[in-house]
């Protein structure tokens, strides 16, 4: 028989820094829609500004549960 053992994964943060990390990743996401689409009816002179917010805030809604991830 094999001696196989699954390491359990640490718990770094605290459940309720993990749920408010998960609310503000929700919030950014929806945020960053609702921005892509006021920014393709906008006015074409802030447009640009407003679709690129959309999406760095829909980047950082994925990226923000990432923190503390490690390999391994």
């Amino acid at each position: 028989m094999s001696d196989f053992r699954v390491n359990p994964a640490p718990q770094n943060d605290a459940p309720g820094a993990m749920l408010g990390r998960v609310i503000v990743s929700m919030v950014l996401f929806l945020g960053g829609l609702v921005l892509i689409g006021i920014g393709a009816t906008a006015d074409p002179a802030i447009a640009p500004f407003v679709f690129t917010g959309g999406i760095l805030a829909t980047c950082l809604a994925f990226g923000l549960p990432m923190i503390g991830a490690s390999k391994g």
